[in-house]
């Protein structure tokens, strides 16, 4: 349904630890603190990752056309007058309505209490009203019958494949959730950036290492130097630690 899984992961990761920092920032400095400039730097950095994709979209979305139309093919967008119910947009209400729940039950809490989920909820609630307009009118195209061609290749996977890929990047998930369990963050994020891209990927020594590195390295000075968040030890690190 189109629905992107990376911030779903991340916000299930770092919800808690957002709230509790924007409880803490904002009882201690009011809004002073959205005036910092590593605050700014992160709110420019959220909206480039919002809108870039939208820009990358579109602008692909012209390419083609134009490559369409150089090579002979009409081809026509045109939103559609009729609604279209299927399961996007019976998933985007379900979201819609949790959304709303959770904002009707937050209505009666105090300021310091109710923060987070207005400043989550509100936005969110939104963008989810928007995304359900989107589904409901989605654009039809129409391409003219005049040459046979294919504007757009499509590479059909056999449903083995795709069951295999899926059980393998649960398996991946998993073990990542549990080198955090068991090695802390610190640890388990360029352990798992490793292993995923030698040995799922089949990359390069020399890729896997700069990704690795670069990655460990932005985790490290954005969460443990900018942000301060004191990420708990993995079991064998505090066992280890006990045991000397």
């Amino acid at each position: 349904m189109d629905w992107p899984r990376p911030p779903v992961l991340l916000g299930l990761v770092l919800g808690p630890l957002a709230e509790n920092r924007l409880f803490l920032s904002t009882d201690n400095y009011g809004l002073a603190w959205t005036a910092r400039p590593g605050v700014i730097g992160i709110f420019i950095v959220t909206l480039m990752g919002i809108f870039y994709p939208i820009y990358k979209s579109r602008k692909e979305a012209r390419a083609k056309a134009e490559a369409g139309a150089a090579a002979g093919a009409s081809i026509k967008e045109r939103r559609s007058r009729d609604l279209h119910f299927g399961a996007p947009v019976f998933f985007t209400i379900t979201v819609i309505l949790l959304l709303a729940i959770a904002l009707w039950q937050s209505r009666n809490f105090g300021y310091r209490a109710g923060l987070f989920p207005w400043v989550i909820g509100i936005p969110t609630l939104v963008l989810a009203i928007g995304q359900l307009v989107r589904d409901l009118y989605g654009k039809e195209r129409k391409k003219s019958a005049g040459r046979e061609m294919a504007v757009e290749a499509r590479v059909e996977v056999s449903p083995g494949l795709v069951r295999q890929r899926t059980i393998a990047i649960i398996l991946w998930t998993i073990g990542f959730f549990l080198a955090i369990w068991l090695l802390g963050f610190t640890y388990a994020v360029p352990l798992t950036i490793l292993l995923y891209l030698k040995f799922a990927g089949h990359e390069r020594w020399l890729i896997t290492a700069l990704v690795t590195f670069f990655s460990w390295l932005f985790y490290w000075a954005l969460f443990e130097k900018m942000l301060n968040v004191p990420f708990p030890e993995g079991l064998l690190i505090s066992l280890i630690k006990g045991g000397q």
